[in-house]
């Protein structure tokens, strides 16, 4: 079965490849559309930027770049495998795989049979969120610098006081981005005296007060090294197996269990979202101290 779906995953990014040359791909290779289609929103850099990203980036970049890009790993109708935090870390543990800034692998075929290209789930709370790299960009978004042209990095834990060196890493891409999801990229308040953003106190309240229900693709950030507690490298991490994109976000219902695997249990976060009385908008220039090399 895991055969069948490596095969059918590098379908998917062939099928769409004809499409990145002048954008990136509204729908999959079957012709079905993204998974959050209902409320995604176009956005510039879907007319400018590919499956495979900047045209300067390395083979290898490019290779990762594709696999980042997959918002098809659910394509004919796949139930999500559920994961769990520990489970990534776990995972992180058997992975033997050479990594680091610049020394992406040529062949992904490893990673692969260690589950990349997935759809999973996962039962986690938000420990810290930004709009990554921010002035600097990265290829896979074709190093634009703004904040809609950059991913979302959301580190999700066990519970919301989760160390984030103890957290796994959760992607929401430019690509197309609904705009509730946008939100979540300004859990932190940038400080001028400290040009530092630190969490914004209004929407951490907000953002960590109940668990979220993750779904995407498994994927091996391969740009990193892994970075738990007790180290002192960035960004802080327990594992490189990320869920990236996300094709998903949903917030657990008051008074239901909060199971992972009760769909019942569980509201789209825009539908939560947009029911609040909306927060007040940040100030100040987008600029994060934690912007990750790529």
């Amino acid at each position: 079965m895991l055969i069948r779906y490596v095969l059918g995953a590098a379908l998917v990014l062939r099928g769409c490849r004809c499409l990145a040359q002048s954008g990136f791909p509204d729908h999959c290779s079957d012709g079905s559309p993204l998974p959050f289609a209902s409320i995604e929103v176009k956005q510039a850099i879907d007319s400018t930027c590919g499956l495979s990203g900047a045209p300067t980036a390395t083979a290898n970049s490019k290779l990762q770049n594709e696999v980042k890009d997959n918002f098809c790993a659910g394509m004919g109708g796949k139930t999500p495998e559920t994961l769990t935090p520990q489970m990534l870390a776990d995972l992180q543990a058997q992975t033997k795989i050479v990594s680091g800034f610049k020394k992406e692998p040529s062949d992904r075929q490893p990673l692969t049979a260690l589950g990349e290209g997935k759809l999973v789930r996962m039962k986690a709370f938000l420990v810290e969120a930004h709009h990554a790299n921010l002035g600097t960009g990265e290829t896979v978004n074709c190093n634009g610098a703004a904040e809609s042209q950059n991913d979302i990095h959301m580190a999700m834990g066990v519970t919301a006081n989760t160390q984030e060196c103890d957290g796994v890493t959760t992607e929401i891409s430019p690509h197309y981005r609904p705009a509730s999801w946008n939100e979540i990229g300004h859990f932190e308040r940038y400080h001028p005296a400290t040009k530092k953003y630190t969490p914004d106190p209004g929407m951490a309240a907000r953002l960590q007060a109940h668990a979220y229900r993750i779904t995407g693709q498994l994927f091996f950030d391969a740009s990193h090294t892994v970075c738990p507690c007790g180290t002192s490298c960035t960004p802080a991490r327990s594992s490189l197996w990320e869920i990236h994109p996300l094709y998903a976000i949903e917030v657990c219902k008051s008074g239901t269990a909060c199971d992972e695997n009760s769909n019942s249990d569980w509201m789209a976060f825009d539908t939560w979202w947009n029911s609040r009385v909306p927060l007040k908008k940040l100030r100040g220039p987008h600029a994060h101290p934690n912007s990750e090399p790529h």
